[in-house]
């Protein structure tokens, strides 16, 4: 799932999220992003979609005014020894992103799936 995503999303660029949910399930930790991003595999159109990360195990997220941290530029994924690494402020060196220690939202999991939302 996580090629798919990377392959059909691409690096998330111009996104915009609307809703970010966490919750707990038997110590299990999940977050939900909902989001408005372009699918390269239908010419770059525009469709909701609904990242789900399953066994989170590091989630940081914070908003300080005057800057809005639900609009994405571009995201870094990786998978890192079977850690997802979904950070949405990555830096960008050399025309390459990389993991940004002091992101505004990183979620890393062990599982990563989405779905496509009808539109809205």
């Amino acid at each position: 799932m996580f090629n798919e995503i990377k392959n059909k999303y691409e690096d998330f660029s111009d996104s915009l999220i609307s809703e970010i949910k966490y919750y707990q399930i038997h110590n299990i930790r999940i977050v939900e992003v909902t989001l408005k991003c372009m699918n390269s595999f239908n010419d770059y159109d525009y469709e909701n979609i609904k990242l789900i990360f399953n066994d989170v195990t590091f989630f940081h997220f914070k908003e300080a005014e005057p800057y809005s941290s639900t609009a994405i530029n571009s995201a870094f994924l990786n998978n890192d020894k079977g850690i997802i690494v979904f950070d949405f402020f990555p830096l960008l060196y050399d025309n390459k992103l990389e993991e940004n220690p002091e992101s505004d939202l990183i979620i890393k999991s062990k599982r990563l799936f989405y779905i496509k939302l009808k539109d809205q």
